[in-house]
């Protein structure tokens, strides 16, 4: 079997592959993403998504990990970050919102809160909020859906639309600010915002860089510090971090991509084939090689 290609998918290209209830030129509403199951469409998409689960289920990969949501369950996914597999129930509602990162950080005005959020999301993206919670969800669903499915002209629908979406969202926000128990008043560490930076960079970095000291410079502080403030807040190094990362996308390259390994080695900018070779049986227990054999047996 061939790896399934993907489409890094623009912002304003998405509403191809969806029925949006609403959309402008940087921000998205639809309420049941079947199409886009339907597209059997693999989608790397520049904005964030912000999805509830209201009733049914969906499952499908972020990148190489599988996920599930079902009712209850929000999730958030980073921008290119890699969608493929979506497969939805026949009863499938939800809330879902794209947003483009120039909108969210600026017009939401929760920069950096959203830091210690975004270390939760790099990792495990879904939250389950309780019935209570999912209750003011729905109620949130019912009026959104409202508004932005009313056509009749009304005069000021994108503004009623657009702060129901931003109301909706940081409804979201503050869910998942609960159940991760993040201090309610916003204020954090300034580790914990130099942990959520460093793993900001390793989300938006395209990954040829792997030491600690170019990450540390990024953030102008020394490297020993980056490791130190990392394991304080994480439990884990800095080294460990960008390795993490790293595999990762090794592991969607190799899933998802028809580049040969030798192509994938020059684009990740390793030194050479051999160097490559031994650093992914070094974290994945076999060679390039091995692993994509195995993915398509």
């Amino acid at each position: 079997m061939e790896p399934k290609q993907y489409t890094d998918t623009r912002f304003n290209d998405f509403r191809n592959y969806i029925s949006a209830h609403y959309s402008d030129s940087e921000l998205s509403v639809c309420f049941n993403v079947g199409d886009l199951a339907l597209a059997n469409k693999s989608l790397s998409l520049d904005a964030y998504l912000f999805l509830a689960c209201i009733d049914g289920d969906i499952s499908g990969e972020i990148d190489t990990s599988n996920y599930s949501l079902h009712t209850n369950d929000i999730l958030v996914c980073r921008p290119n970050r890699q969608m493929s597999n979506i497969v939805c129930s026949d009863n499938f509602k939800c809330i879902a919102i794209t947003v483009s990162q120039q909108m969210l950080l600026s017009t939401l005005s929760i920069n950096e809160r959203l830091y210690s959020s975004n270390i939760h999301f790099a990792c495990y993206p879904v939250v389950s909020i309780n019935d209570s919670d999912a209750e003011r969800m729905r109620t949130y669903y019912t009026l959104l859906k409202a508004e932005a499915s009313n056509n009749n002209g009304t005069r000021y629908r994108h503004e009623i639309v657009l702060s129901l979406a931003i109301a909706t969202i940081h409804k979201m926000l503050h869910f998942i600010d609960k159940y991760l128990g993040i201090n309610g008043n916003g204020q954090m560490k300034q580790s914990e915002i130099l942990f959520g930076r460093f793993i900001e960079l390793l989300s938006d970095s395209d990954l040829k860089q792997r030491t600690v000291h170019y990450y540390a410079e990024k953030l102008c502080i020394t490297p020993k510090y980056l490791s130190v403030v990392c394991k304080r807040t994480s439990g884990k190094t800095a080294s460990e971090w960008i390795n993490e990362f790293v595999v990762k996308e090794i592991k969607k390259l190799l899933k998802h991509s028809s580049k040969s390994i030798k192509e994938i080695s020059l684009d990740l900018d390793f030194p050479n084939l051999s160097f490559f070779g031994k650093y992914v049986k070094a974290h994945l227990g076999v060679s390039p090689t091995q692993y994509r054999k195995k993915l398509f047996e």
